[in-house]
Formats: structure tokens, C-alpha cells, sequence
């Protein structure tokens, strides 16, 4: 094989030229190096990339990077040689013909574009032979709130993304472009300053090992720094740290007043209430395509058991699977007893990532398009890695559904699409949460479904000031100015339209429904500043009546610069992408295209541009080298890289090439996913609605899958053995899988032994207070309470929901809960374990 005459250090690709023969290239992309400054809940991202040209020609390097997709791109900057390139912000169109100009003319360019708001483009144009240059990329972004600590997550590769046949975007056509290897183009090195106005107790990571922090005090804040424990790591994974203060959920109000002397108000608190359940129909839907396979599948598999246990008594449910086509449980959703119970549970175990590509639009139509059950209110579950090009039409999709279906998501993985789980969790008012290896999934899994028994509280409302009115509903006046200069009202108002948006409102325009414990965060520009004394109020109408918070506006309020216009502005552009586009496309361009250069963020309508004055003396012609994403972590065998719309744009020299998922719409062609022994004549059943603009090609629905889930003959296995093999294997987690669908724990020796005692000293001890020999399962249910409250205080947050349910039972069992007994159970548990 003829190899390229350059010398080669560091890592190379494998390239095909004109004449099709292969040679090794190097990869042009050397280093990466991120520095992190988390300030109480915002988080500035600098994002240094190096490119050196080791090539005899110019080449044009192309490398898609990820952000958090609420991120604010704000700064772009380069360095040619030790030079400065400036940089600045325009009109994309504007920007990428000065980067092609600037290319034909043999100009070193630099050009980052938007593809999807979580997927960024990198270009560096006619990087002249020997030469290097030096890129640095600067994103705002908020920082969540999970099991009380601070949340920071820096996404680091871009996964393959299943497009659906009938998504012709230009952004799909992009998504196709990019490419993959096993191996990371280069390692990846990382500083992390975090300041706090509390101590600071820790700074963990579930998914890369860190450096013991170094602490210090810094004037008024508490300093912490944090590096790699090896300096640099592969990028094939969201980089994941939670960082514990002592009070992480402090309620927040800063004004920010910049250099043209335009005031921004943030407002940020983490609510804490409890509302009284309400019935639900839960439908969780199950990501079975081939890019699940692996690890994900196995944290789907496990979050899905927790789900099912964690379910209250009285509601009903079901479960879909879905890849290229998608798979119910039921016909029906089931009321949750031990019969739907055990069929559910034994008939998930069998399940695998077998069902080709990521088709989500279909199974979501299919949920959203069944008829609401009297007197619940339809919960769903999405448990997915998120890997597909059409998301923004899957959030359209629940947005327009919102009104009668919650949905919550549960991103898996390494890399899972957070533009997708996040996105439809937005739309669908409910919560977003990810896992990935290294994470407990338990406690995240039942935050999920304790949000999902809560009734909504969506009717939020904010007064900015103790003079201003309430603003939430979403809806803003807006006075419209005549600017055209004839003799018909130059300069008078127009009569006054209902406009959906206005810089001048704020954002979220509509509050997102609020949960206990989640970080609510909005803005608003506002007409003057704020005075010391002022304060900004917060209500909420629930069924238990108003709930309400004031918080005041101090001389520590009041901060200088520009950070908060731009979280302002890029939380506008993201309402006015994923509320308002679809309606009034020339305006939203319009407003989006402004704040982009206004605020200098890039955006779907504006880019960051720089052209080096100096020509190149280069004669020969420019190739174009892609950097490669790496794959993520744990990716499994069954992932299809050929699965996106044409193999031929999805490259992965060094992972073996497999066989692609097609769209199936003829059911004769899913063979390869199901046992061929099973039989689904009684079910089936063809969707054959037709799917809008980048929705996903239409599917077949196989309506009853109970025999399809059963390939690995779990049906009859105990409790106990079911859950062998989970990544958790808590005490906690065991006793939430034998508790029966009434709330109740048989007198069993599984579950005596994950108690630590035998059945019989368990028997003795209810027998001593009550010889009713129905009296056995109330003992053991006392035993279990008594067992995770004084046993396992600080796995709280998981058993919580499991003893809620217990207590119920036993209440409604009659005598069985009482603090005598209870008492006795808990003496009992003391003495013996």
C-alpha cells in the first residue's frame, strides 16, 4: 500500500485519493484543552483547539464539536502563527461567502456555524503546509440542580445520528457529514475553577477520574480547582461533575447592567413543596434501536424495573419498544396489579437492541392520538440515547400534545442528544435527566416519577418589581409603531397586535412548569433598572391553592458586564426556535437574527467569521481533511453505522463496517428483530398515519409484543434472580423489586435474606404479637418499613416512594399500621440486623 511521503507523528487517517488508492494522513487537530469557571449555577466554557498542517498541501480541517444545547456560543476567537484574526459576528450567509471568498483567494479563514443547537462546525480554510493556528470557542450555560448538588456537564463527542427517511433538512444532511473512529483525534486536557458563595464539600465526577481539588478562600467567594487525575482523557463521553455546597438551592436575584446601560434581571430558586398525588397513566416508551446496545441497554433495562416497582397503586400503564418500528406491551394500557406486574416484568427482561434505527416520531403520534382515560392524567417516560437528526420536529410533536400528555425523558448514555432529551421534556412540561456508567440510576429514575404524580403547576407567574404586573401567561401586547415614511400615521402607533414574543418580554414568556427541587431560571430586560428594596415575586395557582415567594433585591444584587444580556438573549432565541418559528418563520428570522448580533452569539441565523489579511504562496490544490468524532463509550456491537440515510456519509475507518438500518414499512421485512416463532396475528397492527415534514417515515405498530419480549424465557424467574446482574445491587434496590404491586412484602426467604435475618426468626417475632396467619405479610411489610427508615436513611430519596406505598397498604389492610406496631418492627429490625 503506497503511503504519503510526509513524515508521521501522532495519530493519521486513513484517506482515499483521486486516484482511489489509500494513504495515511495526519490528523491536523493536535490538542484540545477546555478550562471551566463555574460561578454559583453558570458556567463559562473556553474551548481551545489547535491545528498544525503536516501535509505538502492546504487543507481545509472540518470538525463538528458538541455544547450543552442551552449553551450561549459567545466568543470565537483565532491565532494564525502568533497572530490575532479578527473575528466578529454575521448573517450566516454573510459569513460563510466571506469564508469562501477568502478560501479562493488563499486566505487562511476561519468559519463556526451552528448545525444544531447542541452540535456546533468548526472550518479552518487553506491551512497553508508547516503552518498551525490556534481556535478558541467561549459558551455561557446554567447549571442544573440533581439530588441537591450542582450539576455540570461539558459534552465532548458528537454519536452517530439515525436520520429518518423523510428528513431532507439541510441540518440532517450536515448530521450525515460527520465522522467517526474508535480513537479519539486527540487528547483532552481540562482546568476547572469553581467559586461559590458557600463552602464548598465536594467536586466528583461518575464519568472521568479527578485530581483532589485545591481550596481556597477568594475575597467574598469559596475557590476550588480541579484537573484530570491524568491530565488528559479520551473524548468519548459528556464529561459529568457534581459539585456539593453547603446551600446549593439559595434563592437568587442579579441584576446586570452592561456597558451601554441596558439592565438584565435573572431570577433563580429551587421551589420546595409537596402536593397531594394524583392518579396517572404511565406509558413508558423504550429505546430499542441499535445504537442502545451495550451499557445503554442495560441502564434502560434497570431504570425500566425501577419504574415499574415504583408505580402507585391504582394506576395503569404500558410499555412501548421502538427502533424502526415499534412494539406495545398491551393493547390497551393495564391496570397496575400483580398480573400486569409480572407480565411486564418478565416480558422486559427479554428485551434487546434489536429493533434497527431510532424511528421516535411514530411511537410519540401513536401515545399522543390514543384517546386519555377517565379521571388520570397520561405520564410519559421516554428512556432514550437520543441519537437522531428530526428533533426538532419530535419536540414540535409534544409540544402540540402538552395540553393532555406530560412527558418526562431519560437521556442513556454516554452522549446522549440532550437537544432531544431536554427538548421534549421542555415542551411536554416535564423533567429531563440523564445516566450513564458510573452513575446510580435509582434515585433519578424515582425523582422522575415523583414529579410525574405531582399535579402539574404550570399557571407560574413573575412580577419583576413591586410596581410591575405579574407576566407568565405567554402571551405579550405589543404596540406596534408605523416606521414607513408616507402621509398615512408616520410615527403614530397601529392599532395594537397580539404578538406571540418581544425582546421586551421575558424568558421563558411562559414559566415551564415547576417541580420540587429543580432549578427555575428566567430573565427579563428590563425598562429601568431595579432600586435596593424592590423585590420580584413569584406565584403559582395549584389545586391546594396559591403558592407564593418574594425575594428582595439587595445592595449584592447589583453586578456589571454582559453575561446575563447573553443567557438572556440565547434563552429568547431558544423560545422563539421552539414556540414561535412554525408560525411566523420572517419574523422569528428576523428577532433571532438581531439578538445574534446584538449579544455576538452564534445561532441558527448567525455566525462567527475571520479572514487572515496575508495570501498564501501555495500554488497546489486545497483537500479537505474531517476531524472524527470518536464514538462514544461503551458502544455496543449492535450499533448500526451505516443505519443514517446513506452508509456512504458515515466513515469509521477503524470500527468495523455492519450492516445498516433501513426505515421497514413492509412487515414481512422484520424478520432479523423477532424470534421467528412468535406469533403476532392477534395484535397486529399497521400505523399508517402519514408524518409531517421530518417526522419519521411511517412504521409498523405491533400492538401486543408480550410473545416478541419473551425470547430469553424469563417468565416464572423469582424476584431475587430477576435482578442479578444489575449495576445496582443495594439492599434497597433488591426490596424495591419484591414489593407487590399493592404495596405489600409476602413473608418470603428472598426477602428475609436481603434483610439479613432468617424467615422463621421473622415469622416467630409477628407470631408473638399476632398468631392470624394473614398477619405474616402485615409483619413483613412493618419489618420492611422499619428495615429501609432506620436501616437506610441515606438512600432516602430511592426507597421513598416504596414506603408510600407500603403504608398505604397497610393502612387500608386494617389494623396493620399503627405506631405500636411499628414500634415493634423497628426493635425488632434493631436487634437482629
Amino acid at each position: 500500500m503506497p503511503f504519503h511521503k510526509n513524515e508521521l507523528c501522532g495519530m493519521v487517517y486513513l484517506c482515499e485519493g483521486l486516484d482511489r488508492l489509500s494513504f495515511y494522513s495526519p490528523v491536523p487537530l493536535v490538542s484540545v484543552q477546555v478550562d471551566v469557571k463555574v460561578v454559583n449555577f453558570t458556567a463559562q466554557v473556553e474551548v481551545t483547539q489547535q491545528f498544525v498542517n503536516r501535509e505538502r498541501n492546504p487543507i481545509e480541517c472540518v470538525y463538528f464539536f458538541p455544547v450543552e444545547e442551552e449553551a450561549a456560543v459567545v466568543d470565537f476567537t483565532a491565532e494564525l502563527e502568533g497572530r490575532k484574526i479578527k473575528t466578529q459576528i454575521k448573517e450566516k450567509e454573510a459569513a460563510r461567502e466571506e469564508y469562501n471568498q477568502a478560501v479562493k483567494n488563499r486566505q487562511t479563514a476561519f468559519l463556526l456555524e451552528e448545525t444544531k443547537p447542541d452540535i456546533f462546525e468548526i472550518k479552518v480554510g487553506h491551512l497553508s503546509p508547516g503552518a498551525g493556528c490556534k481556535i478558541k470557542m467561549t459558551y455561557l450555560s446554567e447549571l442544573p440542580v440533581e439530588e441537591g448538588k450542582t450539576k455540570l456537564t461539558i459534552p465532548t463527542t458528537v454519536a452517530p445520528r439515525y436520520i429518518p427517511m423523510s428528513d431532507g433538512s439541510p441540518e440532517a444532511t450536515k448530521i450525515a457529514s460527520i465522522e467517526h473512529d474508535f480513537n479519539s483525534p486527540v487528547q483532552m486536557a481540562m482546568n476547572l475553577e469553581v467559586l461559590m458563595q458557600t463552602e464548598i464539600s465536594s467536586v466528583k465526577s461518575p464519568s472521568h477520574l479527578l485530581a483532589e481539588p485545591t481550596r481556597k478562600r477568594f475575597k467574598d467567594y469559596f475557590e476550588a480547582k480541579v484537573k484530570f487525575a491524568g491530565h488528559t482523557t479520551n473524548m468519548d463521553r459528556d464529561m459529568i461533575i457534581y459539585i456539593d455546597t453547603e446551600e446549593p438551592n439559595q434563592p437568587k436575584v442579579v441584576v446586570e447592567k452592561n456597558d451601554e446601560g441596558s439592565s438584565v434581571a435573572m431570577l433563580s430558586f429551587v421551589p420546595e413543596f409537596k402536593l397531594k398525588d394524583h392518579q396517572v397513566e404511565a406509558v413508558f416508551l423504550v429505546d430499542c434501536s441499535g445504537s442502545m446496545s451495550g451499557q445503554s441497554m442495560k441502564l434502560a433495562k434497570e431504570a425500566l424495573q425501577v419504574f415499574l416497582h415504583s408505580l402507585p397503586v391504582n394506576s395503569f400503564f404500558n410499555i412501548i419498544l421502538f427502533g424502526s418500528s415499534f412494539q406495545s406491551l398491551f393493547p390497551q394500557s393495564r391496570k397496575y396489579d400483580d398480573d400486569s406486574l409480572k407480565d411486564a416484568k418478565d416480558s422486559s427482561f427479554g428485551i434487546s437492541a434489536n429493533l434497527g434505527g431510532t424511528e421516535i416520531y411514530q411511537p410519540l403520534q401513536h401515545i399522543f392520538q390514543k384517546p386519555l382515560m377517565a379521571g388520570l392524567a397520561r405520564q410519559v417516560f421516554v428512556l432514550t440515547d437520543g441519537q437522531v437528526s428530526n428533533s426538532s420536529a419530535c419536540i414540535e410533536l409534544v409540544r402540540k400534545n402538552s395540553s393532555n400528555n406530560r412527558v418526562f425523558t431519560l437521556g442513556i448514555g454516554s452522549s446522549a442528544d440532550r437537544h432531544l432529551v431536554k427538548g421534549m421534556a421542555r415542551a411536554g412540561m416535564g423533567t429531563a435527566a440523564f445516566t450513564t456508567q458510573g452513575e446510580p440510576i435509582t434515585a433519578k429514575v424515582i425523582n422522575q416519577l415523583k414529579n410525574a404524580l405531582q399535579p402539574c403547576i404550570s399557571d407560574v407567574s413573575v412580577k419583576w418589581g413591586n410596581t410591575n404586573p405579574l407576566e407568565g401567561g405567554g402571551e405579550v401586547a405589543v404596540e406596534i409603531v408605523e416606521t414607513k415614511k408616507t402621509l398615512f400615521g408616520y410615527g403614530k402607533p397601529k392599532t395594537k397586535t397580539e404578538t406571540k414574543f418581544s425582546i421586551r418580554s421575558q424568558v421563558p414568556s411562559k414559566i415551564p412548569a415547576i417541580y420540587d427541587g429543580s432549578r427555575l431560571i428566567a430573565y427579563k430586560l428590563l425598562d429601568k433598572t431595579m432600586d435596593v428594596n424592590d423585590e420580584i415575586t413569584v406565584k403559582a395557582k395549584t389545586t391546594e391553592g396559591d403558592l407564593e415567594v418574594s425575594l428582595p433585591i439587595c445592595k449584592d444584587s447589583f453586578i456589571q458586564g454582559n453575561c446575563l444580556h447573553q443567557l438572556f438573549a440565547r434563552k429568547m432565541i431558544q423560545e422563539v426556535e421552539e414556540k414561535h418559528e412554525q408560525e411566523n418563520v420572517d419574523e422569528s428570522k428576523k428577532l433571532i437574527t438581531a439578538l445574534g448580533l446584538k449579544y455576538n452569539l452564534a445561532s441558527k441565523y448567525t455566525s462567527f467569521v475571520g479572514v487572515d489579511e496575508k495570501h498564501g504562496n501555495s500554488g497546489t490544490f486545497m483537500v479537505t481533511r474531517h476531524v472524527k468524532n470518536q464514538m462514544p463509550q461503551n458502544t455496543g456491537s449492535g450499533f448500526g453505522f451505516s443505519g443514517l440515510r446513506s452508509s456512504s456519509h458515515c466513515v469509521i475507518d477503524s470500527a468495523p463496517r455492519s450492516k445498516g438500518f433501513a426505515a421497514q414499512t413492509d412487515c414481512s421485512s422484520m424478520g432479523d428483530s423477532y424470534d421467528s416463532d412468535s406469533d403476532f396475528d392477534s395484535h397486529l397492527e399497521c400505523a399508517s398515519a402519514l408524518s409531517p415534514p421530518g417526522a419519521a417515515a411511517p412504521a409498523r405498530s405491533y400492538g401486543g409484543m408480550q410473545e416478541s419480549f419473551e425470547l430469553s424465557n424469563t417468565r416464572g424467574r423469582s424476584n431475587i434472580s430477576s435482578i442479578k446482574g444489575h449495576s445496582s445491587s443495594s439492599s434497597v434496590l433488591r426490596l424495591t423489586m419484591c414489593q407487590a404491586a399493592n404495596g405489600s412484602f409476602p413473608a418470603q426467604a428472598d426477602i428475609a435474606n436481603i434483610l439479613g435475618v432468617q424467615l422463621e426468626k421473622v415469622k416467630d417475632a409477628g407470631k408473638a404479637i399476632n398468631s392470624d396467619e394473614n398477619f405474616s405479610t402485615t409483619w413483613m411489610t412493618l419489618v420492611v418499613v422499619a428495615f429501609l427508615t432506620e436501616k437506610c436513611k441515606e438512600e432516602k430519596d430511592v426507597w421513598e416512594l416504596v414506603v408510600e406505598k407500603a403504608e398505604r397498604w397497610l393502612q387500608n389492610s386494617g389494623p396493620g399500621f399503627n405506631n405500636f406496631l411499628l414500634g415493634k418492627a423497628k426493635e425488632f429490625i434493631l436487634q437482629t440486623t
